[in-house]
């Protein structure tokens, strides 16, 4: 199984913040000396499992299993109590760790070594719960002096069990995901979308177990809404305006269910709906129509201060934070802007590059089919030229139409330089297609293509020719150039084929078909020294200059197939 790349980064950041916050709840909690500081050592060792887990993710659970035992021990016998978010007396630092090692074990390695991990974890999770209970000689306490952790309930119990279950149902779920789409070499639209939006979610299911540690199981009901919202930024990129009003729908509607539910005084603003509006309101502002966009905002705000209001009318009538919500939004907005105008910036980058990729091939094919028709042309003057010698015998009948001849193939060369000058602009620059066997005219496209094979430096090529007998020349020196660049892309974007498949043969329709397939697995891959990443541009813009029909894709599960078919016009007809 080939490993996919994780952005190192974006984790690293996750777990220092949430290392942070329990330094910052810890110190908050007590006044923070030395012995009251025993629980991060034993977390960040549990983070950097994490991190590391990335490339040894069966190694990393092991260690983190045994870290977070070691460390549940030392508080237990040091009677050191610890900050808990959603699991009682489960930091969040060894919280989000746990997770992200419950994921790598099922995404990285194989099913019974993935079991065996998980249970560790789980295990040493437990454990953590019972050996962490705070007591006082050889009896519980009730509560300690730290506001952050108290004597686990029964309901307190219940309600980390229940939780607990949930995310490692989630964790498994991720990483099974992951090992199903591990394989494929082209990705997915939503493989895609998770990629680019899962420093998001992260971060919203953060504010989420905050939020549920703060209120408990009672706020539960609005922090619901506030998850549903959260999905709806999570896949706020693909359908902006249908999940922002879907948004506002829930908000609103989580608001009437905490009205009806008593009201929430502890929680009066859900955090994470709030994040997730944000988002939402800078995807609409971005990928929206400007007047679409204006009334989705206007309805998801007016949904949030509804919402606020149900939960707790303080939070509305406050000046000051109200202020804040309202500098929230312009943030939001701004966000949304700025990305639009880099994004129309972008798409005409990408116009213009293509456009230029285009010129390049019109300009090639302009070239390649002036030698063509010079070649005929000239052959067409020289037999004038030699007929007007033999016409004396009879220059009645043969001279007029002689000179006719000569004159109108003179004429025809100099049209055809004449375009192609144009073509070219005053340039000597021609993009597309720039190799010596571009360049050179195929009298033998069989040894051409046969001897391109040969050279070919990738992996081994299976040739499978049925030429015509009578092939014209510019369709020749399309099949060559498409040949190459088909060959060109396999050395560059599937380094792990093991055999290409080049096909040329004329089909009963009077056309010859063109396909160049690999079983390369890997995803595509950044060549050394980057790609134009328009030959398919250029490929496409040629075939269809001669009246063909080009397509380029997924071959299947793996591979990549590149297909043409190029009208076959026979001389003379």
């Amino acid at each position: 199984m080939t490993p996919q790349p994780v952005p190192h980064r974006w984790l690293a950041t996750l777990l220092g913040v949430a290392l942070l916050l329990d330094f910052t709840m810890i110190v908050m909690g007590r006044s923070a000396g030395a012995a009251e500081l025993l629980p991060l050592p034993g977390a960040a060792i549990f983070a950097a499992c994490a991190w590391l887990g990335v490339n040894r993710p069966a190694i990393a659970s092991i260690v983190g299993a045994l870290t977070l035992t070691v460390s549940s021990v030392l508080m237990r016998s040091a009677q050191i109590d610890t900050p808990s978010i959603a699991l009682s007396h489960i930091m969040l630092t060894e919280l989000i760790s746990g997770t992200v090692l419950v994921v790598l074990v099922v995404w990285r390695t194989a099913p019974l070594v993935a079991a065996a991990c998980t249970a560790a974890l789980v295990v040493a999770c437990l454990a953590a719960i019972v050996l962490r209970q705070p007591y006082c000689g050889y009896y519980y306490c009730d509560s300690y002096s730290n506001p952050f952790v108290e004597l686990i309930s029964p309901t307190d119990l219940l309600q980390s069990l229940l939780f607990g279950f949930v995310l490692l149902v989630a964790a498994v779920g991720t990483g099974l995901y992951l090992r199903r789409t591990a394989k494929q070499r082209v990705e997915t639209e939503m493989g895609a979308l998770i990629r680019k939006q899962w420093p998001l979610g992260a971060a919203l299911g953060v504010l989420a177990l905050l939020e549920l540690s703060e209120g408990g199981i009672d706020s539960l009901p609005g922090l619901a809404g506030s998850a549903a919202a959260g999905a709806c930024a999570f896949f706020g990129p693909k359908y902006p305006l249908r999940n922002t009003w879907l948004a506002a729908g829930v908000l609103l509607f989580s608001g009437m269910l905490s009205l009806m539910y008593g009201g929430f005084d502890e929680l009066p603003v859900s955090f994470t709906g709030l994040a997730a509006s944000m988002a939402l309101v800078a995807y609409v502002v971005r990928y929206a129509e400007p007047r679409q966009a204006a009334w989705a905002t206007t309805g998801l705000t007016v949904a949030n201060a509804l919402a606020m209001a149900m939960r707790s009318t303080r939070t509305i009538t406050d000046a000051n934070f109200s202020l804040i919500l309202i500098f929230l939004l312009l943030v939001s907005i701004a966000a949304g802007v700025y990305f639009r105008a880099r994004d129309r910036e972008r798409n005409q980058t990408v116009k213009a590059a293509v456009t230029s990729a285009q010129q390049g091939e019109r300009m090639a094919l302009a070239r390649e089919l002036h030698d063509v028709v010079a070649h005929h042309v000239t052959g067409i003057v020289v037999q004038a030229q030699a007929a007007l010698l033999v016409a004396e015998k009879n220059p009645e009948v043969a001279v007029p139409s002689l000179e006719k001849i000569e004159r109108s193939g003179t004429e025809a060369l100099k049209a055809m330089r004449t375009l192609v000058g144009s073509l070219r602009d005053g340039t000597a620059a021609w993009t597309a297609g720039n190799t010596d066997m571009a360049e050179q005219a195929t009298t033998d496209l069989a040894g051409d293509l046969a001897g391109l094979a040969e050279n070919f430096t990738g992996p081994p090529i299976e040739l499978e020719l049925d030429l015509p007998d009578e092939l014209p020349h510019e369709v020749g020196r399309s099949v060559l150039r498409l040949v190459q660049e088909s060959l060109t892309n396999v050395g560059k974007h599937a380094p792990d084929a093991s055999v290409v498949r080049v096909l040329v043969a004329a089909t009963p329709s009077d056309t010859l078909h063109i396909r160049v397939t690999d079983d390369g697995s890997q995803r595509p891959v950044n060549p050394a020294g980057g790609s134009g990443g328009y030959g398919l541009v250029g490929m496409r813009e040629r075939v269809e200059l001669l009246g063909g029909r080009f397509d380029a894709g997924p071959s299947g599960y793996v591979g990549w197939s590149v297909e043409a078919w190029l009208p076959l016009r026979k001389e003379g007809t």
